[in-house]
């Protein structure tokens, strides 16, 4: 029982952790351009093009954010 308490709490702190990182920090860098908001070709590592999957922003909303920001969504539109 005491086992069980302690890894909710442990995991409860990790989420409000993660959650609090969200809100000071809602973007993080690209994954395929590495925030450079270009990537080399696999084919040609000497041509860059614009990075498609951030859309040469290089940055993307956090997981945690998007769906805070889908929640509040929700519920402004069920009022």
């Amino acid at each position: 029982m005491r086992v069980t308490l302690i890894a909710a709490g442990f995991l409860l702190a990790g989420l409000v952790g993660y959650g609090g990182s969200c809100v000071v920090r809602p973007f993080r860098d690209c994954w395929l351009c590495d925030g450079k908001a270009h990537h080399r070709s696999k084919r040609n590592p000497a041509l860059s093009r614009p990075c498609w999957w951030c859309k040469a922003t290089g940055k993307r909303l956090r997981l945690g954010r998007r769906a805070w920001n889908r929640a509040r969504r929700i519920h402004r539109d069920a009022t």
